[in-house]
């Protein structure tokens, strides 16, 4: 079988000496520097496990290992609070942050080497290593006294070993689930939800019974459990052959079309963890108790995981990028109030509603990278983009924080830095949607 690819405004497919004229989807291709068009071949992904039993086991390892790593992470908020009242409180916020950047940032930075062995079958291996490691230094952290400590173990060591898992995952989710995608993927974005909910009520029911090192002792327990669970459960279904003996693969950023996707989510990005990281301590500031404080990272961090679900739904029926860009647009909004906001129940309900609209893009942001290009090249393309907005995530929230010590407001310079990277990039996504809408139509001639 052959395909011949033209640019055209109407899509027909001729098989033997039958003639039908469709109109292809624009996120199941790519435009490439040449102009050229790669489509993945749905036909040949009709023997996808969409609903069996398998996929779904794997799903929940998939949950699993995104509550005890990004769920984990999404935590950061907390800490922050508790090391500004305690332990580094000598130090500014915005180096402290430094600590939850790093974090996060590992999280995706490191996506593309990690996808690339995901490629060549070192998926067990690696799980197995990042795991023990991951593990072995969140238990050391209650050891730390020191700022480079908390840099070294919280920052570095265990936001590289999640990154291990991100964009390996992210591609094994793609070759168990395609009609119910977004749902796998909503899904899945949800247990990163569900640990930012439950991890900050156990850090703040049992600091004060029995300190904070025990408290992240007993966290890292439950980490174990979590990683035990998805080593157990996670199997890769298709190995790629196409990348094994060589280097590190760049061509899809050969695709303008692929980059502008990808600088959309840098912008995203800059500005996403912003107000999760700062909620707590700028609550505190406001007058709001320490411990309800804490509850506020919590109740976004619920709401999210409830609209990553519904997204992932909403997503396999309208499409991702038709969901993502008025979400993010609401997150912007919800920045540009935040510093005029001074109660406990405005703060609730800004909680309520953040978290609500970065749900869809949360959960979503990878699936259109996973709908067009090449199939062996699923596992670059996610790293690509996942090392692009890991840099995002280094940078933003102390560039917010560095930002906000020029204003008198505690969350004007940050709230205003945030939302408008955030805008920028729901700017460039309309940009890049619109250009597959109006410009990524093709002929597509199959012949046997």
């Amino acid at each position: 079988m052959t395909l011949a690819l033209q640019p055209s405004s109407v899509s027909t497919l001729t098989l033997n000496t039958t003639k039908i004229s469709y109109v292809t989807k624009p996120e199941k291709f790519n435009r490439s520097k040449d102009s050229n068009l790669t489509i993945n071949d749905s036909a040949s992904d009709d023997d996808l496990p969409d609903g069996e039993f398998r996929a779904w086991v794997v799903l929940f390892g998939t949950m699993c290992i995104a509550f005890t790593t990004s769920g984990y992470m999404s935590t950061w908020g907390v800490f922050q609070a508790h090391y500004e009242q305690s332990v580094l409180k000598e130090l500014s916020p915005s180096t402290i942050a430094w600590i939850g950047s790093l974090q996060q940032s590992c999280l995706y930075i490191p996506t593309l080497i990690f996808a690339q062995f995901l490629d060549i079958e070192y998926l067990h291996t690696m799980l197995a290593t990042a795991s023990l490691v991951f593990i072995v230094a969140t238990f050391l952290i209650a050891q730390c006294n020191a700022y480079w400590q908390f840099l070294l173990l919280q920052g570095i060591l265990t936001g590289i070993t999640a990154g291990v898992f991100t964009g390996p995952i992210t591609t094994i989710l793609s070759q168990w689930f395609l009609r119910r995608r977004g749902l796998a993927l909503g899904l899945y974005a949800a247990g990163s939800s569900m640990g930012g909910t439950i991890l900050p009520i156990i850090n703040r029911a049992l600091i004060p019974l029995i300190g904070f090192p025990w408290t992240i002792r007993v966290v890292a327990s439950i980490i174990m459990l979590g990683m035990i669970l998805g080593n157990l459960t996670i199997k890769q279904r298709i190995v790629s052959a196409a990348n094994k003996g060589h280097s590190l693969d760049l061509s899809p950023m050969k695709s303008r079309i692929f980059i502008l996707y990808c600088s959309a989510s840098f912008f995203i990005y800059l500005g996403y963890y912003t107000f999760t990281t700062y909620l707590a301590s700028s609550a505190i500031s406001v007058g709001v108790s320490i411990s309800f404080s804490f509850y506020l990272v919590s109740v976004c961090n619920a709401c999210s995981g409830m609209s990553r679900i519904i997204s992932g739904l909403v997503a396999d029926r309208f499409g991702a990028i038709n969901l993502m860009i008025p979400a993010i647009c609401l997150s912007t909004t919800t920045y540009y109030v935040w510093p005029f906001v001074h109660s406990q129940s405005g703060l609730i309900f800004l909680s309520v509603v953040y978290g609500v609209s970065i749900g869809p893009f949360a959960s979503l942001v990878s699936k259109p990278v996973l709908d067009f290009g090449e199939k062996d090249q699923l596992g670059q393309r996610v790293g690509i983009l996942m090392s692009m907005v890991g840099i995002a995530m280094l940078t933003g929230t102390p560039i917010s924080g560095a930002v906000n010590t020029y204003t008198s407001s505690r969350t004007l310079g940050m709230g205003l830095f945030a939302g408008s990277t955030m805008l920028f990039g729901a700017i460039l996504m309309a940009i890049f949607q619109y250009i597959l809408r109006n410009h990524c139509t093709c002929r597509i001639s199959i012949e046997k």
